[in-house]
């Protein structure tokens, strides 16, 4: 396994704390200019709201529209959603949503799939809960053939399409990269049968170590260069924002992956490095924050301390 280059994106939720979508652009632009590789995208269509518990957050961008605006105001960001989940849209309008902004981006855009975890938004949008991994290995099948094949034909239980021409097609080839989200056997064998990068949610290093050996195994028996998936990690440095920590326990289930303290390098540099060490080479950038002054401090620490010592 070679040593991989070590790049870094930062996020964009909660939504709710930006005054608008033009300061997010300008940090766009500054996060840019400090040299992360990406910005990342959570999804949500709607939002439910129940009595008994809070909400984690209200206000949710569509990805492929904010994608644009963004793309307009930048050069070189890309554009990481992670994850997007697959079965809240109609698989031709996905395919559409995605090629285009790429289209427009300029070749900018990684998608994270996800099958989905809010039994709620499932119900509210018309989609069976119950069928949200089968719905989204289907969706993975046809967006490849819309996207790679001069006469693309479908048939299935979810998506059926012939005798149809779709354009445009992504800039970058064959498709936009696929990074297939979550840990355990079934996103695992998505990685091998459909990924171009691996992003799990939770886990140790020694967990994530003994799945992306097997990864690797697996991907040299298809005959797959192992070096050609992209293992991404997301991490939480110095102290936790609690609207994170709440939008994520569905998969974090209490297991904190927190570095600190926030205003040393040197404890960040390692942990990166023992990351690294196993394969990693994409790491979502995650701190607290309040006002848009905190975001850009805490990127500027990041960019100025830490990125340097991982170049």
């Amino acid at each position: 396994m070679t040593r991989p280059r070590m790049s870094f994106s930062v996020p964009l939720f909660p939504y709710d704390r930006w005054p608008d979508v033009d300061a997010i652009a300008e940090v766009a632009r500054h996060a840019e200019e400090l040299g992360f590789e990406a910005l990342t995208f959570p999804d949500h269509v709607i939002m439910p709201v129940r009595p008994d518990a809070p909400t984690v957050s209200t206000r949710w961008y569509d990805n492929a529209v904010l994608t644009a605006y963004l793309a307009a105001r930048t050069e070189r960001i890309r554009f990481f959603y992670n994850a997007l989940v697959f079965p809240y849209r109609p698989a031709i309008q996905l395919a559409k949503q995605l090629a285009t902004a790429d289209v427009v981006s300029g070749g900018r855009l990684t998608v994270g799939v996800a099958s989905g975890w809010l039994r709620g938004e499932f119900r509210t949008l018309g989609v069976p809960f119950r069928e949200r991994g089968a719905i989204t290995d289907e969706y993975l099948q046809a967006l490849k053939r819309l996207w790679t094949e001069d006469s693309p034909e479908f048939q299935g239980r979810y998506v059926n399409f012939r005798d149809i021409a779709f354009e445009p097609r992504c800039v970058q080839k064959p498709h936009v990269p696929l990074w297939i989200a979550g840990q355990g056997s079934v996103p695992l064998r998505r990685v091998i049968e459909y990924g171009d990068g691996w992003t799990p949610m939770v886990g140790s290093l020694e967990e994530l170590e003994r799945s992306g050996n097997w990864i690797r195994e697996e991907l040299v028996e298809r005959g797959r260069d192992p070096d050609s998936v992209t293992f991404a990690f997301g991490l939480n440095f110095g102290e936790p924002d609690p609207i994170r920590e709440q939008a994520s326990s569905h998969a974090s289930q209490g297991r904190a992956r927190r570095v600190r303290p926030q205003r040393e390098a040197g404890p960040i540099v390692e942990r990166l490095e023992a990351y690294r060490a196993i394969g990693f080479s994409h790491i979502s950038v995650s701190f607290g924050w309040e006002t848009v002054a905190d975001y850009r401090r805490e990127m500027e620490f990041f960019a100025a301390q830490v990125m340097p010592a991982l170049a």
